[in-house]
């Protein structure tokens, strides 16, 4: 085990300015943490983190006695916005006392974390060195769980309030991948007894994709598994039925498309070096199956 860094000098002494890395445990805590991530745990003067488990907190004490938890807030307490003000605070006030701080986060530290970009913008807008290191997320999970190949069809990812507020395009042909279903016009904490809310939210989802795609296609609510002897949740789900569908907060849900998207033969034939007559139809060929890839 780990333990916390020398402290019998002063901390200028010892270091001098403070730095900053900022980590993530991966989806499965333990076996989808980096050997890297490890190594930034092990070696900071600070550990912080902000995970959604208490095994996850448990494995990180047990890497580093001293780790703590950052303030998050109950579903009934401030804004996320307030939140997250208050972690990237607290984690640039270790930092500009000189420390080496590693701050650590859920799943991947640069995906759907708000303070951890955050913190290191202001970090390093102060002089102090501060570097993200990239970590499994929920979209690893899930291409590997759904055996989604974004290299064979594309994909478009979504936060799904940001989706609605903003009217994303999408094409009905492209996978789509949208996050925190559950979350859909909440600024605080999830409240799994917020029913009509979660509810109301996932309705207006469910208009806006209907809208271009028919009502019976059935999409996937996708929760990546958090223990590597619990499967991920996988339920198919109508779109025109995605309101009463069982969700949790983080809860994704993966809409496939409704046939390969078209080729354009005059885009082909420049692309190709000569546009070789004997192209097979174009319409069903992904990209890698035209260039000879897999199938």
């Amino acid at each position: 085990m780990a333990q916390p860094a020398d402290s019998t000098k002063p901390i200028a002494e010892r270091h001098g300015k403070g730095s900053l890395v900022v980590v993530g445990t991966g989806i499965q805590w333990a076996g989808q943490t980096t050997l890297a991530a490890r190594r930034a745990i092990e070696a900071a003067d600070r550990v912080l983190f902000a995970v959604a488990d208490g095994g996850t907190a448990r494995w990180l004490r047990s890497l580093r006695v001293d780790a703590e938890s950052l303030r998050y807030g109950a579903s009934d307490g401030p804004p996320r916005r307030e939140i997250y003000r208050r972690i990237v605070d607290d984690i640039l006030e270790e930092v500009r006392r000189g420390l080496r701080v590693c701050a650590i986060f859920y799943g991947h530290p640069g995906v759907f974390s708000t303070p951890a970009h955050d913190v290191i913008r202001r970090a390093r807008s102060e002089g102090h060195s501060a570097r993200m290191l990239p970590g499994v997320s929920f979209l690893d999970c899930l291409f590997a769980d759904l055996g989604l190949d974004p290299g064979h069809e594309g994909c478009a990812a979504y936060e799904a309030t940001d989706f609605l507020l903003r009217r994303r395009p999408f094409d009905v042909h492209t996978p789509l991948v949208l996050s925190q279903i559950a979350l859909i016009g909440n600024p605080h904490v999830f409240d799994p007894a917020a029913t009509d809310r979660i509810r109301r939210g996932l309705g207006v989802l469910a208009e806006v994709l209907c809208e271009r795609y028919p009502r019976s296609h059935e999409a996937i609510v996708y929760d990546a598994s958090t223990h590597p002897i619990e499967p991920p949740k996988m339920v198919g789900q109508r779109l025109d039925e995605l309101a009463s569908a069982p969700v949790t907060d983080v809860s994704t849900l993966y809409v496939p498309p409704v046939a390969a998207a078209p080729v354009d033969r005059a885009m082909w034939e420049r692309v190709a070096a000569g546009g070789d007559a004997a192209v097979p139809p174009l319409r069903e060929m992904t990209f890698q199956q035209l260039a000879g890839g897999a199938a």
